[in-house]
């Protein structure tokens, strides 16, 4: 059994972590209120937004977007590959974001529920570490030195040098002041929230989870537990980054975990994932062994 100084005393980067099981309240800490880039996990907040507005009435889930070229984003997804005219409801979106980190879906929900309206949010509920201020598009054309709003700087151009790890590190996307960031213990706050019921309705708060299980990418949180473990969670990296947050389904009850990692220098992300699976293996067999236990 791996501990868990053991476990991040492994990882080639810098590591954030916080975990609190949501029935005993034992906590779990490392760095967790420090910044960190979220990359996809953003998709985390832009989800519980949108179900917020789905109960205010703003939103409904039903509602067919017409997908044009303009929506395409660079990275990961399907819907960058789709025919434009294709028309899927807000709720497949907010599926493609979550399960395969479809990054077109995620701008298309971004711009739905507003920027404005979504860190409004996230200071509303106390997460003083969490800003969203850019989109996937926007973040992703600044870790490879491109402009969205410059007409020459296109889809293509932006797609070509991702590809080809052609990456600007004192762009935006890598500077805190300006990036999309968020700390372990805001993720795992946000999640607690969710988990709980006091953030949305029955019936939004038991659709986001059941997306958030839905998830495909399943490399660090639920790559290293035990076989059948239920996990509802969302993955995130580019170059030098790496998150998973999520809610993990233990025999003792549920706990809220948030890993997340900077200034990654390992050159094989999978041999990373690998070491952040670890730790996570390490965080659940404490949660299963000391749940009744106080913060760690």
């Amino acid at each position: 059994m791996t501990s868990i100084e053991d476990a991040i005393s492994h990882i080639e980067g810098t590591v954030g972590l916080s975990a609190r099981h949501l029935e005993s309240g034992r906590e779990i800490q490392h760095n967790a209120a420090d910044v960190f880039f979220t990359a996809s996990t953003l998709k985390v907040p832009v989800l519980v937004e949108l179900y917020r507005q789905v109960d205010l009435g703003a939103v409904d889930l039903n509602q067919r977007v017409e997908l044009t070229d303009r929506h395409r984003v660079p990275g990961s997804g399907i819907l960058k590959e789709m025919t434009a005219g294709i028309r899927p409801t807000v709720h497949d979106l907010a599926m493609l974001m979550i399960i395969i980190s479809d990054n077109t879906a995620t701008d298309i929900l971004y711009d739905l529920v507003g920027g404005d309206n979504l860190n409004n949010t996230l200071r509303e509920l106390g997460l003083r570490t969490t800003r969203i201020p850019m989109t996937v598009r926007q973040l992703l054309f600044s870790v490879v030195g491109l402009d969205p709003g410059n007409p020459d700087h296109t889809y293509e151009t932006c797609a070509s040098r991702l590809f080809n790890q052609e990456y600007l590190l004192d762009g935006a996307g890598y500077d805190i002041d300006r990036s999309d960031v968020s700390s372990p213990g805001d993720m795992c706050n946000l999640l607690e929230l969710l988990y709980s019921g006091d953030l949305l309705s029955n019936a939004s708060r038991n659709g986001a989870l059941d997306i958030l299980k839905r998830q495909q990418l399943r490399t660090v949180i639920p790559h290293a537990l035990p076989v059948g473990t239920d996990v509802a969670h969302k993955t995130g990296f580019y170059h030098g980054v790496r998150a998973d947050v999520g809610i993990v389904f233990s025999p003792t009850g549920p706990y809220a975990v948030a890993i997340m990692a900077k200034d990654v220098t390992c050159p094989d992300r999978l041999v990373f994932d690998l070491s952040l699976a670890t730790l996570s293996r390490a965080v659940y067999d404490d949660m299963v062994e000391q749940s009744d236990q106080g913060t760690y």
